[in-house]
């Protein structure tokens, strides 16, 4: 122990007496593991275990139906019932939510209210406890006619009642009708939803009387996300046997609603945000994991080149301590001892970084103003992953220069007065290795940035099948403040009279959802005359509920057909208009138009189609297109609308106003979102992703190249200082100043071809992944793999230049007295 305090000590004052070399050091390595802080810090924050009891046992129960690409994971109340009762033997609970948006009123005052409507044995299951009053008890609220209870979120609880205890027993109202709190969630726990707060929660009853009634008994009817806890002992796959056998067994039970319906248990973690994406997040966070690694790899190279570097200034000493007694291993340990001491500074100060940088991530605007959260905050895992890191670095940079520098030739050293190099043949070759991985790395991931910037860059360009520009979304629901039917679509006609008549407006409809929003809705699809074939059920289709002047607003061109009208009313047939990938599913080679489909099932009542509009991107820039089908809100009402406002002026202004209209026709009407319809696409279902992985990995590729160049210009510079006697007596002998520039320059420049030429490989090794994860671009982008090699070669190249000038200008009298 004494010992590693004295080399420890020892490390330190020679960091001290080489400030410049340690200053560079310590911020190369803080850059390298700060990116790879900052990335661990995204990852950890998405895949951070839950808050409960034993977190590892949680895993998403979820349905998947034969032959439906959109997949579905939810369960009936009645099969969430069967599953309970025979698989006691695998999961000791299986428990139910269901998100909902509504508004809680208290005190003549109404507010945006997000909640799960959740199963009884909810909490308990979970093994959560209640920061005051109680939460729900197993079997609660699971039955028509039960009472009305609220559990508050504990962050709602703060910021709507400033943490006053004696609100548990308080009367609210929950969109209009009476409830009772009786207790608040605990700190830290935010609900199972990914990425929501959870203002509060409610039981299953509470919704499902009055949106749902037929929710206890209908097969059909899916709404409830399912959860369980594992026994302990019990493994996924035992877990997933037992529910295939009980799945079987419910198809062949109940094969009109059961049939072709399979399980899947994945691990709560790796279900988010929805478990159909479950292979595809940790295929992301492992991409950008490797693209930080290659940070870090790279600024250790560089860092390690200072090392050997400085071996070779410190040849002498080394000589002199093995003239004394000191062992090579003893040596080794020593200059061990200072690489972790200098990769722990960087850690440090890299981890200081890291942690700041996701704190600006977390930052990052959502696109909405519904309470989403992105939690990034430094945690013991984090610093675990920062201090291996660090470790880890220190023993990589610091294994070979200390191999290296402990082989010193006593006799040759000592007899040169530590003016030679020895070793320098070898020492140089792996300095030039060093340095073609740094420009291999750095291009690699400069081409993996410029792939995500490119790929961002044809998303906001592309056409979406509508025109986003100049609309502002109003997202209301007067279900919040207690509307009914008919005072709702009184509310919504007058608001939408008045808001047309307003200066600068062109056009204005109402709609369920908007095209990358966060609300969505669909419908199975039973096309008549067309029975499913066995074991198949019907197909899941989203949809919207839009006005007549919907299609105008948003620009979505009707390709065939007609859009809805006034006198598709609620006494009219029933009809829909279609996109053109729905009529080409449905009706290949067919007229889709007078065709007709039922929603209920398959004996109606049917829907006609009336129209067929143009293809576009919903549900954000990654899904593509989908089938999908719009109804009148007159055949198809809702109180969740959005107001959707085209306007010839910046949509941004007109928000003060639309407020007054809405504040005017009811003043407890609460605003659940407004904002343009660029922000909503730039939001989480829409751009935001790409627009992360631009930042990110054009920031890592900037960094890498930035380290590659400092390589690079280290090598020559190094190289020719080296050479300044043998450039001496060239130039003695006649050489001109152009051929020393070509020697000196024809180094530089055979490491970086033989850099950019790995890197290429390298990238295109990448680009099958990418291209699963980034559309728009092909498999291998010419633009990125055309330009990014360009501009590095023409920035190592002046990086080659500049020391290479430098060497022309040796005065020869002075070279020759180099040595």
């Amino acid at each position: 122990m004494n010992t590693i305090r004295q080399d420890v000590e020892y490390s330190i004052r020679q960091l001290l007496k080489s400030p410049g070399f340690a200053i560079v050091a310590v911020l190369t390595l803080a850059l390298g593991i700060g990116v790879n802080t900052a990335i661990f810090s995204v990852v950890n924050g998405w895949l951070r275990p839950l808050p409960v009891q034993h977190p590892e046992q949680i895993a998403v129960v979820a349905a998947q139906q034969k032959g439906d690409a959109l997949g579905i994971y939810y369960f009936s109340y009645p099969d969430l019932g069967d599953y309970r009762k025979q698989s006691v033997s695998f999961f000791s609970d299986l428990f139910a939510y269901r998100f909902g948006l509504g508004g809680l009123g208290v005190d003549g005052k109404t507010d945006r209210f997000m909640f799960s409507s959740v199963s009884g044995n909810f909490f308990s299951a979970l093994g959560v406890k209640p920061a005051a009053g109680r939460l729900f008890l197993p079997g609660e609220g699971e039955q028509p006619g039960a009472q009305s209870l609220v559990v508050l979120g504990y962050s709602y609880w703060v910021r709507r009642f400033g943490a006053d205890p004696n609100v548990v027993g308080k009367q609210v109202t929950v969109d209009g009708k009476s409830a009772s709190v009786v207790g608040i969630a605990p700190k830290g726990f935010y609900g199972v939803y990914s990425s929501v707060d959870m203002d509060g929660y409610l039981p299953l009853s509470a919704t499902a009387e009055e949106e749902n009634p037929q929710l206890w008994t209908d097969r059909k009817l899916r709404l409830l996300t399912v959860l369980g806890r594992l026994q302990p002992g019990v493994s996924l796959a035992q877990a997933q046997d037992s529910l295939n056998v009980i799945a079987h067994r419910l198809a062949e039970q109940y094969p009109t609603t059961n049939e072709g319906i399979s399980i899947a248990v994945v691990p709560e973690r790796l279900a988010r945000p929805v478990p159909q994406l479950a292979n595809a997040i940790p295929v992301i966070a492992g991409l950008f994991l490797l693209l930080a690694a290659a940070v870090l790899l790279l600024a250790s190279v560089n860092v390690a080149n200072l090392l050997l570097v400085r071996g070779a200034t410190r040849q002498r000493e080394m000589a002199i301590r093995t003239a004394l007694g000191a062992t090579r291993r003893r040596l080794i340990r020593q200059l061990l001892t200072e690489s972790l001491v200098l990769a722990l500074l960087g850690g440090v100060a890299g981890a200081v970084l890291g942690v700041w940088t996701s704190g600006l991530i977390s930052s990052i605007p959502l696109g909405t103003n519904l309470p989403l959260r992105l939690d990034f905050s430094f945690d013991w895992r984090v610093f675990t992953y920062a201090l291996l890191g660090a470790v880890a670095t220190g023993l990589l940079l610091g294994i070979w220069p200390a191999v290296r520098s402990s082989r010193t030739e006593l006799q040759a050293v000592l007899q040169a007065g530590g003016r030679s190099d020895t070793g320098g043949r070898g020492r140089q070759r792996l300095r030039n290795l060093l340095v073609i991985s740094q420009v291999a790395g750095s291009l690699m991931l400069l081409i993996v940035a410029a792939r995500f910037v490119r790929t961002l860059e044809a998303a906001q360009h592309m056409y979406l099948g509508f025109d986003p520009d100049n609309v502002l979304n109003v997202m209301l629901d007067p279900h919040q403040v207690g509307y009914d039917e008919t005072r709702t679509n009184t509310f919504y006609r007058d608001l939408e009279q008045k808001i047309r008549a307003l200066p600068g407006v062109e056009s204005a409809n109402l709609a369920f959802s908007v095209p990358m929003g966060n609300y969505n809705d669909g419908s199975a699809v039973y096309v008549e005359g067309r029975p499913l074939p066995t074991g198949q059920q019907a197909p899941l289709v989203f949809l919207n509920r839009v006005d007549p002047g919907y299609f105008a607003t948003v620009r979505l061109p009707i390709l065939r057909g007609r859009t809805f009208t006034d006198a598709d009313s609620a006494t009219a047939p029933l009809v829909a208009v279609i996109n053109q990938t729905m009529a080409e599913r449905f009706w290949p080679g067919e007229d889709a138009l007078g065709k007709r489909f039922g929603m209920a099932g398959a004996s109606g009542p049917f829907v006609e189609v009336v129209g067929i509009a143009h293809d576009s991107r919903l549900f954000g820039y990654y899904f593509g297109t989908l089938p999908y089908f719009y109804l009148p809100f007159a055949q198809n009402s809702s109180p969740v609308r959005t107001l959707q406002i085209r306007s010839a002026i910046p949509p941004e202004t007109l928000i003060a106003t639309v407020r007054q209209n809405i504040q005017a026709l009811e003043p407890a009407m609460p605003i659940t979102d407004i904002q343009t319809m660029r922000q909503t696409m730039a939001g989480a279902n829409g751009f935001l992703i790409f627009q992360l992985g631009a930042y990110l990995t054009a920031a890592m590729g900037l960094l890498g190249l930035t380290l590659a160049i400092v390589g690079v210009y280290g090598v020559v510079s190094y190289t020719a200082s080296q050479s300044t006697r043998e450039i001496g007596i060239r130039v003695a002998l006649g050489a001109t100043p152009r051929s020393i520039l070509n020697m000196v320059l024809r180094q530089g420049v055979r490491l970086v071809i033989a850099g950019v030429t790995v890197g290429i490989v390298l990238a295109l090794a990448l680009s099958e992944l990418l291209a699963k994860l980034l559309t728009g671009i092909g498999v291998i982008d010419p633009i990125a793999f055309a330009a990014v090699p360009l501009l590095l070669v023409s920035i190592a190249l002046l990086a080659c230049y500049l020391p290479a000038r430098r060497a022309t200008e040796v005065d020869p009298i002075v070279a020759l007295r180099y040595e």
